[in-house]
């Protein structure tokens, strides 16, 4: 609490004319106080401000004007939330989605030669480039995860600047953080922000979109971290499927998260809707994590460490519109068979 030998109107007087002057030194020059006593009673308005929780050196408004200041605030917010659900990405044919997630860039079991090659691969293909979160293991702030860090090799200096190395070369079009970026709060994704170009689809744990072609069908995609868990550890889609039946019109969804690999195609007949479902176990290739969880993650799982979704835009009610391949090479291929359908 403030000092009790200083009135409370003496205390918020000093604020205001520090404030007002920028420092104790000329706060005291404009208003003749003794500079000692300005810089006590400005050091007591710190305590009373903190007891209160709220800024007592605030501007002077009517009851009226701080309710109507609310409206434009509220209105910037609304106006956020529905250019990011209304994100467009424009194709002029069918098109490729790289589903990248959990690259853990600073982890030794982490394939980065791999992850580097497919990313080059990925943009040969035009492709839309989405990552899934967990960008780096960010473990020193994590608690019970401290011991692992120890165990890496790769610095904490290291590992920012290999983040920084990984978005420059992904360029990505779709970016959403993961729980790793939120254990380490604000600072890491403060410096991702300023990393990621101007124009990237981004949010926090989820991030839709819609892709665009000409004459063409429109394709609703659900980029996340992960969707609901669902009941099940023998069902990778499950999250995904509950996200389907409850609702969501969205043709692909795109999650990682748990390090597994998982493909469905799910069909709701009573809604004529027909969703594709990929999970993908990211680039983390020796994982204790899948130790634990399956028995299985002590040799290098390659195989569905990511996605490359083909979507053809034009594809007919009793055709599939969308194809999960596991390798860009045979997305590749499956991407050349249908340009040159729909071509003839």
């Amino acid at each position: 609490m403030a000092n009790p030998g200083f009135p409370k109107g003496a205390v918020e007087e000093a604020a205001r004319l520090v404030a007002e002057h920028g420092s104790v030194y000329f706060a005291a020059k404009a208003s003749g106080i003794a500079e000692t006593t300005i810089r006590r009673r400005y050091e007591a308005s710190k305590s009373l401000l903190y007891s209160v929780g709220y800024d007592l050196n605030r501007e002077e408004k009517t009851p009226e004007e701080a309710w109507e200041s609310h409206s434009s605030v509220f209105e910037r917010k609304v106006s956020s939330s529905l250019a990011k659900k209304g994100a467009v990405i424009k194709r002029d044919g069918p098109f490729v989605i790289y589903h990248c997630t959990d690259p853990h860039v600073d982890d030794d079991a982490s394939a980065l030669r791999l992850l580097d090659a497919d990313i080059r691969a990925s943009h040969d293909l035009d492709a839309i480039m989405c990552h899934g979160g967990d960008l780096l293991n960010n473990w020193p702030l994590a608690g019970k995860l401290a011991k692992q860090w120890a165990e890496q090799s790769c610095t904490l200096p290291d590992a920012l600047l290999r983040a920084q190395h990984y978005i420059n070369i992904f360029r990505p079009d779709a970016w959403v953080d993961g729980n790793h970026e939120e254990m380490n709060g604000p600072h890491l994704v403060s410096l991702i922000d300023g990393w990621l170009p101007k124009k990237v689809i981004r949010d926090y744990w989820r991030a839709d979109f819609t892709v665009s072609v000409r004459g063409g069908a429109d394709t609703r995609v659900a980029l996340a971290h992960k969707f609901q868990k669902g009941g099940s550890w023998f069902n990778p889609a499950h999250g995904g499927v509950r996200e389907m039946l409850e609702g969501e019109d969205v043709d692909i969804y795109l999650e990682g998260h748990l390090h597994i690999d998982g493909v469905m195609e799910r069909t709701l007949p009573e809604r004529e809707r027909r969703s594709l479902i990929v999970c993908s176990a990211g680039y983390k290739l020796i994982d204790k994590y899948g130790v634990r969880i399956s028995k299985g993650g002590k040799i290098p799982k390659i195989r569905g460490r990511a996605h490359w979704v083909v979507t053809d835009p034009f594809a007919g009610y009793d055709e599939t519109s969308s194809v999960a391949f596991k390798s860009p090479q045979q997305a590749e291929a499956y991407l050349n068979g249908l340009q040159n359908l729909r071509a003839a």
